[in-house]
């Protein structure tokens, strides 16, 4: 059975170390810098909370689900041993492991991840993974087909592009939807109205294989009329007014027709 610690008690941490145990892993230690979430989530995997990442035991893995910019840090403080230290980010390079580690690389669940909502089935959640050498690659495989069957492996610069694409299609995405639900409510009109328009609108740009070619609404029908209607109701909302025309722009000049 591998053994893997993990350093971070934060969102993606919540799901993915659960998910381990439930593959079959043994999840040993925890650690947080705020010791009430290692202590909560340690008690859910069976596991140990510590204090210091100085204080880990030796394990098969070391998983870092911290913040970029703490990666090289933690991964400093680690007890020197023979284990595969891995960070879980999309937009940091492996590098950031290779001064202090001597074997590192990459698992990278591809989903949005929130504490307050932990995802238990990994299995359909692509999973992509990077090491220093082969061997190493072949052991974060191993690990990473026990909770996916989706692993394939993508270098630091392709992660990048895949975190880039990631922020449009989820955060932006859902900072357009806030934006929807406000729209809804200075209306009067339930937002939850929205929600079968949105999911036929993933299903068909899916489908599709191109969104562009299932793009609708008024500004790919180039129809002026009804785009001067809604930005002149979004006069009082300078920021909706810029991001409508940014984005009508877009799909006009985006647009296949």
């Amino acid at each position: 059975m591998k053994t893997v610690a993990i350093i971070g008690a934060g969102n993606l941490a919540a799901s993915i170390a659960p998910a381990l145990k439930r593959a079959g892993v043994q999840i040993t230690e925890v650690y947080s810098r705020t010791c009430s979430h290692a202590e909560e989530l340690a008690e859910k995997v069976d596991a140990t909370s510590v204090g210091a990442i100085s204080e880990l035991n030796p394990a098969d893995f070391y998983i870092l689900s911290v913040s970029d910019n703490y990666i090289e840090e933690a991964a400093s403080l680690l007890p020197k041993n023979n284990a595969i230290v891995l960070h879980v980010s999309g937009s940091a390079d492996i590098k950031a492991l290779s001064v202090h580690c001597d074997r590192y690389g990459a698992l990278y669940p591809f989903q949005t991840f929130s504490a307050s909502r932990p995802v238990e089935d990994f299995s359909e959640i692509p999973v992509f993974i990077e090491a220093d050498s082969k061997e190493t690659l072949a052991e974060i495989k191993e690990l990473a087909e026990q909770i996916s069957h989706k692993v394939a492996v993508l270098d630091s610069h392709q992660r990048m592009g895949l975190h880039i694409a990631a922020v449009f299609a989820c955060n932006f995405f859902n900072g357009i939807l806030s934006c929807a639900f406000d729209i809804c409510g200075e209306y009067g009109i339930d937002p939850s109205d929205l929600k079968p328009l949105t999911e036929e609108t993933l299903r068909k740009a899916f489908d599709s294989g191109n969104p562009k070619t299932v793009q609708t609404g008024p500004a790919v029908r180039r129809d002026v009329s009804t785009m001067e209607k809604h930005l002149n109701l979004l006069q009082t909302k300078p920021e909706l007014k810029e991001i409508y025309s940014l984005i009508s722009k877009h799909i006009q000049e985006a647009s296949m027709y």
